[in-house]
C-alpha cells in the first residue's frame, strides 16, 4: 500500500463571474455558471511537469480526513494501447490538475483534495479537507500517465492522446480543414459506457469546419456532411425537414434566458410591483413565437437550479404567477398604486418605468422586449430600451451596478448538471463588487435561501442534495427576484442511416455516445467552430470546438446522460466517504 501524500491547497478564487465576462468582451449572449464554457489563456508549461505534493507521509486508513472519495475503477479499462487504466492515471491527473505551473482551465475540487492512497491498481482514495458534494463532477477527463509522466505537457500531447481510453482514437488534426478520429479496435468496454447502448460500426469521425448555419444546411443537403449542429434558428426546420433522408431534433440545451430585476431600485423592492410585472407578460406567447417554431413542446421554465431536462426538475413559478393582466392590474391598485394621465401607474409618487437592458444587435432578445413591452403598457407598467454591446453590458460596473445603470436585464445562464456553479447567485454576502455572492447580480438577498444553499456543499447524497435545491429555489421563485423564462434549444441534424444518435443537452458535445453509432462506415462532422488547441486542459480558446474529438477519446471516472444524471464510465463504482456516517 502506498502511504497516503499529503499536500497543503491553497483555495481557488472563483472564475465564474471571470469567465462570464470573457464570454461577453468575445461578443457572446450569456453568461455562465460553469466553467466549461470557456477557455483560459496559456503560458509556457516547463518541459518536465512538476509535482506540488509534499513528501509521503505514514498516515493510512479508509479515510483520513473530513471526505473521501474512493473510486473503483473498472477492471477492463485500458488505454488504445493495452495498457490497464489504474490507480497512477487518476492521481496523474489529479497532480496535473493542481500544478501551478500549468494552466489548466478548472482545478475546482481537485485544489480541495488534501492526499491521496493508491489502495491497489484499480482502486484509489482522494482525500479531501472538507465535504466537497460535487464529487461526481471531478475526473471528467483522466489522462493516460504512462505516456505522459516526465514529459512536455503539451510537445507530446498530439501523440499522447493517440491513447486515449475511448471507443476512437485521434489520428490527425489539420488546421483550417478537419479532425480525424478512427475507431479504437480493441477498446475495453462491450458498450458504449454511459448510453447502455451496444457498440455501433461507424469506423472514421471526420469534422470539419463550416461557419454558418446555412452553409451547414447546403452542405447537409448536398451530401457533404452527415451531421450538423448549428446555432438555433427559427428557419431551421423548415429548411431541414425539406431535405430527404434527414432527421433531426431540436432539444431544450442548458443555455436559459431570464429576466433580472435590480433590487437596488426602491420600487423594484416592492414584492407586488415583482409579482405584477411577471404576471403581466405573457411568457408563453414569448416561448410561443420564439422557441416553439424549433421545439413545439417547449414551455416556460419554472426553476432558476434544474433546466426541465434533469431528473431533478419541480416547477415552482408557473403555476404560481400565471399570465394573468387583470390580477397583475389589480396588484398594484390593491396596493396604492394610481394610474395617472399617460397611462402609466404611480406609487408612493414614483412611475413605474423602467430600463429595460439586454444585448443590442441580439434580434430575439429585441423581440422578446418588444413583446414584454406591450404586454406591461396594458396594465400601466413602462419598459423602455436600454441596450448596448455585450462588452458593455457585461462589464463589472454595469452587470454588478445599481438601478442608475439598469432596472431589468435579460441574458442568460448557462446550467449545467452540477448546479454548484451558480451558488453564489444566491448569496447575501461574498466577493461581488457590490458585497453579494459573486454572481448575484441581483442585489437580492433571502437569508433563508442562502443558508439552505450553503447547506448543499456537505450534502453527498445526490438526491437528498437536490431535494434541498428544490426547497431553495422554491422559496426564492416566490419572492420573484427574477423571472426565468425559457430554455434555449440545441439544433441537431444527421443522415436517417446512421442509427443510434441520441442528442444530450446536458453534455458538452453532440459526439457523446458516438461509440454507438452506426450504419455507415464513415461519418462527417460539420462544426461550427474549430479548437486552438488540442490540449483540453489547456484548450487556449473555446472548449466546445476541442471537445468534438476529446469526448469519444478521452473517457472520464463519470459521464453525463440526457437527463442530468452521472453515470460510471471508467470507474465501475465510487463512493462518497463521511467519517463516523
Amino acid at each position: 500500500m502506498r502511504a497516503l501524500r499529503t499536500k497543503r491547497v491553497a483555495r481557488w478564487a472563483s472564475l465564474l463571474t471571470v469567465l462570464a465576462l470573457v464570454a461577453a468582451a468575445c461578443g457572446g449572449d450569456t453568461a455562465t455558471t460553469t466553467t466549461e464554457g470557456e477557455a483560459a489563456t496559456t503560458t509556457e508549461a516547463p518541459s518536465e511537469p512538476t509535482t506540488t505534493a509534499a513528501p509521503p507521509s505514514t498516515v493510512t486508513g479508509e479515510c483520513p480526513d473530513a471526505f473521501c472519495v474512493r473510486y473503483n475503477i473498472h477492471p477492463d479499462a485500458a488505454w488504445a494501447d493495452g495498457t490497464p487504466v489504474t490507480a497512477d492515471d487518476f492521481v496523474f491527473t489529479y497532480e496535473t490538475s493542481v500544478n501551478p505551473v500549468l494552466d489548466i482551465v478548472e482545478r475546482e475540487g481537485y485544489n480541495q483534495i488534501t492526499g491521496y492512497e493508491i489502495v491497489d491498481d484499480k482502486t484509489v482514495i482522494f482525500a479531501f479537507g472538507a465535504i466537497y458534494a460535487p464529487w461526481q463532477s471531478l475526473f471528467d477527463a483522466v489522462l493516460p500517465a504512462h505516456v505522459l509522466t516526465d514529459q512536455p505537457f503539451n510537445s507530446i500531447w498530439d501523440d499522447a492522446i493517440t491513447l486515449g481510453s475511448g471507443p476512437f482514437t485521434f489520428v490527425e488534426w489539420v488546421p483550417d480543414e478537419h479532425i480525424l478520429l478512427q475507431r479504437n479496435p480493441d477498446y475495453w468496454a462491450s458498450e458504449d459506457r454511459g448510453s447502455g447502448m451496444p457498440l455501433g460500426d461507424v469506423q472514421e469521425i471526420q469534422v470539419v469546419f463550416i461557419e454558418d448555419s446555412q452553409t451547414m444546411v447546403q452542405a447537409l443537403r448536398g451530401q457533404e456532411v452527415d451531421f450538423i449542429n448549428p446555432q438555433p434558428q427559427v428557419t431551421l426546420v423548415e429548411d431541414v425537414s425539406g431535405i430527404e433522408g434527414v432527421e433531426f431534433e431540436a432539444s431544450l440545451g442548458p443555455v436559459w434566458e431570464h429576466f433580472d430585476f435590480n433590487h437596488d431600485d426602491p420600487r423594484l423592492q416592492n414584492h407586488f410591483v415583482r409579482q405584477a410585472i411577471a404576471q403581466g407578460i405573457n411568457r408563453d406567447a414569448i416561448v410561443e413565437t420564439v422557441v416553439r417554431p424549433l421545439n413545439p413542446d417547449a414551455t416556460p421554465l419554472g426553476n432558476s437550479i434544474w433546466m426541465s431536462t434533469s431528473a431533478y426538475y419541480e416547477d415552482h413559478f408557473n403555476e404560481r404567477f400565471p399570465y394573468d393582466p387583470a390580477a397583475a392590474e389589480a396588484l398594484l391598485v390593491d396596493n396604492g398604486c394610481t394610474r395617472g394621465g399617460d397611462g402609466i401607474y404611480e406609487c408612493d409618487g414614483e412611475r413605474l418605468s423602467f430600463t429595460w437592458t439586454t444585448t443590442a444587435g441580439n434580434e430575439g432578445r429585441e423581440l422578446q422586449f418588444e413583446l414584454a413591452q406591450a404586454d406591461l403598457a396594458q396594465i400601466g407598467i413602462e419598459a423602455t430600451a436600454k441596450f448596448g454591446p455585450a462588452s458593455e453590458v457585461f462589464a463589472d460596473a454595469y452587470i454588478n451596478g445599481g438601478a442608475d445603470q439598469w432596472q431589468v436585464f435579460n441574458f442568460a445562464w448557462v446550467g449545467s448538471p452540477e448546479p454548484a456553479g451558480g451558488n453564489t447567485l444566491y448569496y447575501c454576502e461574498g466577493d461581488n463588487s457590490n458585497g453579494f455572492g459573486d454572481i448575484n447580480n441581483l442585489r437580492y438577498c433571502n437569508e433563508e435561501v442562502d443558508a439552505l444553499v450553503k447547506s448543499t456543499d456537505s450534502i453527498v447524497d445526490p438526491a437528498e442534495r437536490a431535494a434541498v435545491y428544490n426547497q431553495a429555489d422554491d422559496l426564492w421563485l416566490a419572492e420573484v427576484p427574477m423571472i426565468p423564462m425559457y430554455q434555449k434549444p440545441s439544433f441537431l441534424a444527421w443522415d436517417a442511416a446512421i442509427q443510434n444518435v441520441v442528442p444530450n443537452a446536458n453534455n458538452i458535445t453532440d459526439t457523446w455516445n458516438a461509440g454507438a453509432w452506426a450504419g455507415q462506415e464513415r461519418v462527417v462532422f460539420g462544426a461550427e467552430q474549430q479548437p486552438e488547441s488540442m490540449n483540453a486542459l489547456e484548450p487556449d480558446g473555446n472548449l466546445l470546438a476541442t471537445s468534438f474529438w476529446w469526448t469519444p477519446v478521452v473517457e472520464g471516472a463519470y459521464k453525463v446522460t440526457p437527463d442530468g444524471r452521472y453515470e460510471p464510465w471508467l470507474v465501475e463504482s465510487a463512493e462518497a466517504i463521511v467519517p463516523g456516517e
